[in-house]
């Protein structure tokens, strides 16, 4: 039974990284397109990651 556990929740957990993942990268670049050459930094509620983003000068 613990193998059935185990084979059912590794994709589960992986999706649920997956989608993680996804979400914070969603985040900054939604940050980084509204970003006017600053450093800014991007707390993800729930996720204990921070994303610091920067936009560079275009010539």
């Amino acid at each position: 039974m613990a193998a059935v556990v185990a084979v059912v929740t590794f994709p589960v957990a992986s999706l649920a990284v997956a989608v993680t993942v996804a979400a914070i990268v969603a985040v900054a670049r939604a940050v980084v397109t509204r970003a006017d050459r600053s450093m800014l930094t991007v707390d993800v509620p729930g996720v204990p990651v921070e994303v610091t983003v920067a936009r560079t000068a275009r010539d």
